[in-house]
């Protein structure tokens, strides 16, 4: 029965309580010629009247309240989902899971959802919808697999739940479409400063999360560094040795905690075993050699790199190798028992060269003490040799290098030698005794 319906029941009953018959009444009262006539005051039908009209005001109450308090429940937003991969959608849904609004975050996103509305239908219909236009445009693929789901929910046991449904959802998807997909995903409450970083940066709250927690995690990583890397990338950072208790433990709250499931893609990149190697051969060593070694994806200086750390007879090396191509970007080496093999004699030669086939005008810019310079004392170096076998070590002639300098550290044993070729720089201790590498470093 509708509002409508039940106002004409309830005007009948009124009518037949008070008929309208005056006429009839006095008639019945006939001619009394002046008389005075006593009219009692019979008892009132309002008090008959007012139960009617209580209870059609409670029913009409009752029943316009929960017309509201469902129409309200309908359209009010009790969970926030987006979906980043490169394109970002943000789903604005109902507590039957249905969504109200779907909005293209970036400029990407416009042409997935280009033709579809997707207001008003089920959660699970739109990204199913959402995740088949993001593989049709090429935007999930072998190369680039990974996707993240956020949801942002003030109750978090609800947008757990929610969670979890979709990220079943989505692996089934690329599962059917014969993708190896890797979702990382993550649930949290609303907060107004990440909201404010990620109309900042332009990106969805959820990747701003993302970011977030990996930056707390890391004391070197800052938002704005990463807020421009794809999700792919962000996935191989949080899954990285340096954050691993981002994924494979709980944090202390909710809204910290990443899950991940599937291997996010490395094939643009050359691999952890090539970046070993490529530090091994740098630092002269055979994996035979090696204590114990890790390597595992890190960001710095605007660029993905393999962090790859080895010991070798109780020293620690510590290199940087670019991701992308596999040059060493940076070379450490610390320790005070360092042993590395002896150089052959044919090398050595070799570093020699330099000293007699370079212009004597070149040697003004080596910074060095005269004594030193000179250096034939038994059993140590001279500056001019540790120069060279720097420069041998980084592959650079000395007419390449720029603002050349050496200078003896009496109170470490080494000349430290300091140089600038290309787009790098380099540093280098060389020990005084017999020309050891002690340390070497390069910087991009």
């Amino acid at each position: 029965m509708n509002d409508q319906q039940l106002e004409h029941k309830l005007y009948s009953a009124l009518e037949h309580t008070a008929p309208n018959d005056v006429a009839a009444v006095l008639a019945r009262l006939g001619p009394q010629n002046g008389k005075i006539i006593p009219i009692s005051t019979a008892p009132k039908r309002k008090k008959r009247i007012l139960p009617w009209l209580a209870a059609a005001c409670l029913v009409l109450a009752i029943g316009g309240g929960v017309t509201a308090m469902r129409y309200q429940q309908a359209n009010a937003v009790t969970s926030v989902v987006s979906l980043d991969v490169n394109p970002c959608i943000r789903l604005e849904v109902n507590r039957a899971e249905q969504v109200l609004s779907a909005t293209p975050v970036n400029e990407d996103a416009n042409q997935i959802l280009d033709g579809m509305n997707l207001t008003g239908t089920d959660l699970k219909v739109a990204v199913n919808a959402i995740i088949g236009s993001l593989l049709k445009h090429g935007y999930v693929d072998e190369l680039a697999n990974s996707v993240l789901v956020s949801v942002e929910d003030d109750d978090l046991t609800r947008g757990t739940a929610l969670e979890e449904k979709l990220t079943g959802e989505i692996s089934q998807v690329l599962e059917s479409a014969s993708i190896n997909g890797a979702i990382l995903s993550q649930t949290f409450a609303g907060d107004d400063a990440l909201q404010q970083k990620a109309e900042e940066y332009g990106i969805s709250q959820g990747k701003a999360a993302l970011i977030q927690t990996l930056v707390d995690s890391s004391s070197h990583l800052s938002f704005e560094s990463l807020a421009g890397l794809s999700i792919n990338e962000l996935n191989l950072l949080a899954n990285s040795e340096a954050a691993t208790d981002l994924t494979s433990q709980s944090s202390a709250t909710s809204e910290e905690t990443i899950r991940s499931t599937g291997t996010a893609s490395q094939s643009g990149y050359v691999g952890v075993d090539a970046a070993t190697q490529a530090a091994l051969t740098h630092a002269g060593v055979q994996q035979s050699q090696v204590s114990y070694l890790e390597a595992d994806y890190d960001y710095e200086n605007g660029r993905m790199i393999y962090e790859v750390e080895f010991g070798v007879n109780g020293v620690e090396y510590e290199y940087d190798v670019d991701a992308a191509t596999g040059d060493v970007l940076k070379a450490e080496r610390e320790g005070h028992m360092l042993q590395t093999p002896a150089q052959p004699q044919t090398q050595q030669a070799q570093i020699q060269q330099p000293q007699t086939q370079q212009p004597q005008t070149q040697q003004p810019q080596v910074q060095t003490p005269q004594s030193q310079t000179q250096g034939n004392s038994a059993g140590t170096i001279s500056s001019q040799q540790a120069r060279d076998i720097a420069l041998a070590n980084a592959g650079v002639a000395l007419s390449d290098a720029r603002e050349l300098e050496v200078e003896l550290e009496r109170d470490d044993g080494c000349y430290k030698v300091e140089f600038k070729s290309g787009r790098y720089e380099y540093e280098y201790e060389i020990s005084v005794t017999d020309g050891r590498i002690l340390n070497a470093e390069r910087d991009d």
